[in-house]
Protein backbone atom coordinates (compact mmCIF):
# COMPACT_ATOMS: atom_id res chain seq x y z
CA UNK A 1 0.00 0.00 0.00
CA UNK A 2 1.68 3.28 -1.10
CA UNK A 3 2.13 5.78 1.72
CA UNK A 4 3.35 9.37 1.47
CA UNK A 5 7.12 9.57 1.12
CA UNK A 6 9.46 11.63 3.26
CA UNK A 7 10.03 14.25 0.56
CA UNK A 8 6.29 14.71 0.02
CA UNK A 9 5.74 15.28 3.73
CA UNK A 10 8.64 17.75 3.81
CA UNK A 11 7.26 19.72 0.86
CA UNK A 12 3.77 19.66 2.35
CA UNK A 13 5.09 21.25 5.53
CA UNK A 14 6.75 24.03 3.50
CA UNK A 15 3.63 25.08 1.60
CA UNK A 16 0.18 26.52 2.20
CA UNK A 17 -2.84 25.76 0.07
CA UNK A 18 -3.78 28.95 -1.78
CA UNK A 19 -7.42 29.92 -1.37
CA UNK A 20 -9.20 28.77 -4.52
CA UNK A 21 -12.37 30.64 -3.65
CA UNK A 22 -13.76 32.35 -0.60
CA UNK A 23 -15.67 29.69 1.38
CA UNK A 24 -19.43 30.01 1.58
CA UNK A 25 -20.16 27.72 4.50
CA UNK A 26 -18.45 26.16 7.47
CA UNK A 27 -18.27 25.81 11.22
CA UNK A 28 -16.76 28.47 13.45
CA UNK A 29 -13.07 28.81 12.68
CA UNK A 30 -10.28 31.06 11.58
CA UNK A 31 -11.26 32.52 8.19
CA UNK A 32 -13.85 35.16 7.36
CA UNK A 33 -16.72 34.56 4.98
CA UNK A 34 -19.06 36.91 3.13
CA UNK A 35 -21.95 36.43 5.55
CA UNK A 36 -22.56 38.13 8.86
CA UNK A 37 -21.96 36.39 12.15
CA UNK A 38 -20.26 36.80 15.50
CA UNK A 39 -16.58 37.45 14.78
CA UNK A 40 -14.87 40.60 16.03
CA UNK A 41 -14.38 42.18 12.59
CA UNK A 42 -16.90 44.95 11.94
CA UNK A 43 -18.64 44.77 8.56
CA UNK A 44 -21.57 47.25 8.42
CA UNK A 45 -24.57 48.80 10.18
CA UNK A 46 -28.25 48.32 9.49
CA UNK A 47 -31.57 49.38 11.00
CA UNK A 48 -32.58 47.61 14.21
CA UNK A 49 -35.20 44.87 13.77
CA UNK A 50 -37.29 43.15 16.41
CA UNK A 51 -35.36 40.22 17.85
CA UNK A 52 -31.88 41.68 17.23
CA UNK A 53 -29.34 41.24 19.99
CA UNK A 54 -29.32 44.51 21.96
CA UNK A 55 -25.61 44.00 22.59
CA UNK A 56 -25.04 44.89 18.94
CA UNK A 57 -26.91 48.20 19.09
CA UNK A 58 -24.64 51.08 18.06
CA UNK A 59 -25.40 53.55 20.86
CA UNK A 60 -22.94 56.10 19.52
CA UNK A 61 -24.73 56.14 16.17
CA UNK A 62 -28.06 56.54 18.00
CA UNK A 63 -26.71 59.61 19.80
CA UNK A 64 -25.43 61.14 16.56
CA UNK A 65 -28.27 60.34 14.18
CA UNK A 66 -31.26 59.49 16.39
CA UNK A 67 -31.49 56.19 14.45
CA UNK A 68 -31.47 52.80 16.14
CA UNK A 69 -28.81 50.81 14.30
CA UNK A 70 -27.08 47.52 14.96
CA UNK A 71 -23.50 46.63 14.12
CA UNK A 72 -22.86 43.63 11.87
CA UNK A 73 -19.75 41.49 11.97
CA UNK A 74 -18.25 39.14 9.43
CA UNK A 75 -18.95 35.45 9.92
CA UNK A 76 -16.07 33.21 10.91
CA UNK A 77 -15.83 29.87 9.12
CA UNK A 78 -13.52 26.90 9.19
CA UNK A 79 -12.98 26.17 5.49
CA UNK A 80 -13.01 22.53 4.53
CA UNK A 81 -10.85 21.02 1.80
CA UNK A 82 -11.79 17.65 0.37
CA UNK A 83 -9.06 15.95 -1.63
CA UNK A 84 -10.86 13.39 -3.80
CA UNK A 85 -8.41 10.65 -4.76
CA UNK A 86 -9.01 8.12 -7.50
CA UNK A 87 -8.07 4.66 -6.06
CA UNK A 88 -8.81 2.77 -9.28
CA UNK A 89 -6.51 0.05 -10.57
CA UNK A 90 -5.33 2.24 -13.45
CA UNK A 91 -3.78 4.65 -10.95
CA UNK A 92 -1.59 1.87 -9.56
CA UNK A 93 -0.70 0.06 -12.77
CA UNK A 94 2.79 1.57 -12.45
CA UNK A 95 4.27 1.57 -8.95
CA UNK A 96 5.86 4.97 -9.55
CA UNK A 97 2.53 6.43 -10.70
CA UNK A 98 0.64 5.19 -7.64
CA UNK A 99 3.33 6.47 -5.28
CA UNK A 100 3.35 9.81 -7.08
CA UNK A 101 -0.44 10.18 -6.74
CA UNK A 102 -0.23 9.48 -3.01
CA UNK A 103 2.63 11.97 -2.61
CA UNK A 104 0.73 14.70 -4.48
CA UNK A 105 -2.36 14.15 -2.32
CA UNK A 106 -0.19 14.28 0.83
CA UNK A 107 1.41 17.58 -0.21
CA UNK A 108 -2.06 19.04 -0.79
CA UNK A 109 -3.49 17.74 2.50
CA UNK A 110 -0.58 19.07 4.58
CA UNK A 111 -0.62 22.42 2.75
CA UNK A 112 -4.36 22.69 3.43
CA UNK A 113 -3.84 22.23 7.16
CA UNK A 114 -1.02 24.78 7.11
CA UNK A 115 -3.49 27.26 5.62
CA UNK A 116 -5.96 26.67 8.45
CA UNK A 117 -8.33 24.36 6.59
CA UNK A 118 -10.02 21.24 7.82
CA UNK A 119 -8.43 18.71 5.46
CA UNK A 120 -10.07 15.42 4.48
CA UNK A 121 -9.23 12.81 1.86
CA UNK A 122 -12.10 11.10 0.04
CA UNK A 123 -11.47 7.80 -1.74
CA UNK A 124 -13.84 7.59 -4.70
CA UNK A 125 -13.71 3.84 -5.20
CA UNK A 126 -15.79 0.69 -4.83
CA UNK A 127 -16.78 1.83 -1.35
CA UNK A 128 -16.49 5.60 -1.04
CA UNK A 129 -14.71 6.56 2.16
CA UNK A 130 -13.63 9.82 3.77
CA UNK A 131 -10.69 9.96 6.20
CA UNK A 132 -8.90 12.78 7.97
CA UNK A 133 -5.63 13.95 6.47
CA UNK A 134 -3.50 12.67 9.37
CA UNK A 135 -4.79 9.12 8.87
CA UNK A 136 -4.15 9.27 5.13
CA UNK A 137 -0.61 10.53 5.66
CA UNK A 138 0.01 7.51 7.88
CA UNK A 139 -1.76 4.73 5.97
CA UNK A 140 -1.90 5.81 2.32
CA UNK A 141 -4.26 4.00 -0.05
CA UNK A 142 -4.57 0.81 -2.12
CA UNK A 143 -5.30 1.23 -5.82
CA UNK A 144 -7.69 -1.69 -6.17
CA UNK A 145 -11.06 -0.17 -7.11
CA UNK A 146 -12.88 -1.81 -10.02
CA UNK A 147 -15.74 0.69 -10.23
CA UNK A 148 -15.69 2.99 -13.25
CA UNK A 149 -14.52 6.32 -11.87
CA UNK A 150 -17.37 8.53 -13.12
CA UNK A 151 -19.79 6.29 -11.17
CA UNK A 152 -17.49 6.12 -8.15
CA UNK A 153 -17.05 9.89 -8.19
CA UNK A 154 -20.80 10.45 -8.29
CA UNK A 155 -21.23 8.17 -5.26
CA UNK A 156 -18.41 9.87 -3.36
CA UNK A 157 -19.81 13.32 -4.11
CA UNK A 158 -22.85 12.48 -1.98
CA UNK A 159 -20.54 12.34 1.06
CA UNK A 160 -18.94 15.73 0.34
CA UNK A 161 -20.05 18.88 2.08
CA UNK A 162 -21.73 21.58 0.04
CA UNK A 163 -19.59 24.72 -0.03
CA UNK A 164 -16.29 22.95 0.65
CA UNK A 165 -13.24 23.26 -1.58
CA UNK A 166 -12.48 20.17 -3.70
CA UNK A 167 -9.28 18.92 -5.30
CA UNK A 168 -9.66 15.90 -7.61
CA UNK A 169 -6.57 13.73 -8.08
CA UNK A 170 -6.88 11.22 -10.94
CA UNK A 171 -5.41 10.27 -14.30
CA UNK A 172 -8.84 10.97 -15.88
CA UNK A 173 -8.05 8.20 -18.40
CA UNK A 174 -11.63 7.02 -18.82
CA UNK A 175 -14.51 7.86 -21.10
CA UNK A 176 -16.10 11.06 -19.84
CA UNK A 177 -17.39 14.49 -20.73
CA UNK A 178 -15.27 17.20 -19.10
CA UNK A 179 -18.37 19.32 -18.54
CA UNK A 180 -20.10 16.53 -16.59
CA UNK A 181 -17.05 16.07 -14.36
CA UNK A 182 -16.30 19.74 -13.64
CA UNK A 183 -19.57 21.64 -13.52
CA UNK A 184 -21.50 19.71 -10.82
CA UNK A 185 -18.51 19.82 -8.45
CA UNK A 186 -17.76 23.47 -9.17
CA UNK A 187 -21.40 24.47 -8.69
CA UNK A 188 -21.72 22.91 -5.23
CA UNK A 189 -18.23 23.71 -3.93
CA UNK A 190 -16.37 26.69 -2.56
CA UNK A 191 -13.55 26.12 -5.04
CA UNK A 192 -12.33 23.38 -7.36
CA UNK A 193 -9.06 22.12 -8.78
CA UNK A 194 -8.27 19.09 -10.92
CA UNK A 195 -4.86 17.40 -10.75
CA UNK A 196 -4.15 14.95 -13.56
CA UNK A 197 -1.59 12.29 -12.66
CA UNK A 198 0.18 10.55 -15.55
CA UNK A 199 2.74 7.75 -15.41
CA UNK A 200 5.59 7.17 -17.86
CA UNK A 201 3.57 4.79 -20.04
CA UNK A 202 0.54 7.11 -19.98
CA UNK A 203 2.65 9.93 -21.43
CA UNK A 204 4.86 8.05 -23.88
CA UNK A 205 3.86 4.49 -24.77
CA UNK A 206 6.64 2.86 -26.76
CA UNK A 207 6.06 1.86 -30.38
CA UNK A 208 6.45 -1.92 -30.68
CA UNK A 209 5.72 -2.54 -27.00
CA UNK A 210 3.68 -5.63 -26.19
CA UNK A 211 0.96 -4.76 -23.70
CA UNK A 212 -1.87 -6.59 -22.01
CA UNK A 213 -5.02 -4.53 -21.61
CA UNK A 214 -7.08 -5.60 -18.57
CA UNK A 215 -10.69 -4.55 -18.04
CA UNK A 216 -10.73 -3.17 -14.50
CA UNK A 217 -14.28 -4.41 -13.88
CA UNK A 218 -14.31 -7.87 -15.49
CA UNK A 219 -10.59 -8.77 -15.63
CA UNK A 220 -11.02 -9.59 -19.32
CA UNK A 221 -7.65 -9.29 -21.07
CA UNK A 222 -6.46 -8.43 -24.56
CA UNK A 223 -2.85 -8.64 -25.76
CA UNK A 224 -1.69 -5.93 -28.16
CA UNK A 225 1.47 -4.79 -29.89
CA UNK A 226 1.51 -1.02 -30.20
CA UNK A 227 2.23 0.12 -33.74
CA UNK A 228 3.14 3.68 -34.69
CA UNK A 229 -0.39 4.58 -35.79
CA UNK A 230 -1.95 3.34 -32.56
CA UNK A 231 0.53 5.31 -30.44
CA UNK A 232 -0.02 8.45 -32.53
CA UNK A 233 -3.81 8.20 -32.16
CA UNK A 234 -3.48 7.59 -28.43
CA UNK A 235 -1.28 10.66 -27.94
CA UNK A 236 -3.69 12.81 -29.92
CA UNK A 237 -6.61 11.57 -27.84
CA UNK A 238 -4.71 12.20 -24.59
CA UNK A 239 -3.98 15.73 -25.76
CA UNK A 240 -7.65 16.36 -26.51
CA UNK A 241 -8.70 14.93 -23.16
CA UNK A 242 -6.25 17.11 -21.22
CA UNK A 243 -7.20 20.21 -23.22
CA UNK A 244 -10.91 19.63 -22.63
CA UNK A 245 -10.39 19.35 -18.86
CA UNK A 246 -8.24 22.49 -18.83
CA UNK A 247 -10.74 24.46 -20.88
CA UNK A 248 -13.74 23.37 -18.82
CA UNK A 249 -11.92 24.28 -15.60
CA UNK A 250 -11.19 27.75 -16.97
CA UNK A 251 -14.85 28.23 -17.85
CA UNK A 252 -15.94 27.15 -14.37
CA UNK A 253 -13.34 29.28 -12.56
CA UNK A 254 -11.50 26.14 -11.42
CA UNK A 255 -7.79 25.22 -11.61
CA UNK A 256 -6.22 22.45 -13.66
CA UNK A 257 -2.71 21.04 -13.69
CA UNK A 258 -1.20 18.03 -15.44
CA UNK A 259 1.59 16.30 -13.51
CA UNK A 260 3.90 13.54 -14.73
CA UNK A 261 5.37 11.06 -12.28
CA UNK A 262 8.79 11.05 -13.98
CA UNK A 263 9.24 14.74 -13.08
CA UNK A 264 9.11 13.99 -9.34
CA UNK A 265 7.23 15.47 -6.41
CA UNK A 266 9.44 18.58 -6.25
CA UNK A 267 8.51 19.54 -9.81
CA UNK A 268 4.87 18.79 -9.00
CA UNK A 269 4.92 21.22 -6.06
CA UNK A 270 6.46 23.90 -8.30
CA UNK A 271 3.83 23.33 -10.99
CA UNK A 272 0.99 23.62 -8.46
CA UNK A 273 2.57 26.82 -7.13
CA UNK A 274 2.77 28.27 -10.64
CA UNK A 275 -0.99 27.99 -11.17
CA UNK A 276 -1.78 29.36 -7.70
CA UNK A 277 -2.77 26.15 -5.90
CA UNK A 278 0.17 26.27 -3.49
CA UNK A 279 2.30 28.99 -1.98
CA UNK A 280 5.39 28.80 0.18
CA UNK A 281 4.71 29.06 3.90
CA UNK A 282 5.81 32.39 5.34
CA UNK A 283 8.47 32.05 8.01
Amino acid sequence: MPRPGTEALRLGALHRLALLAEPRRGAAGERLARGTGSSLEFQDRRAYQAGDDVRHVDWAALARTDQLLVRQYREEVLPRVEIVLDPSRSMGVEDAKGQFAVDVAAVLSMAARSAGFQSLVAFAGDRPDVVDAARFETTGVEFTSRTAWPAALAAATAALRSGSMRVLVSDFLFAHDAFEIVRPLAARGGGLALVQILGDFDVAPEVGAAVRVVDSETDATRDLVLDARTVERYRARLGRLTSALDEECRRAGARFVRLESKAGIGAAARAMSTIGMLELERV
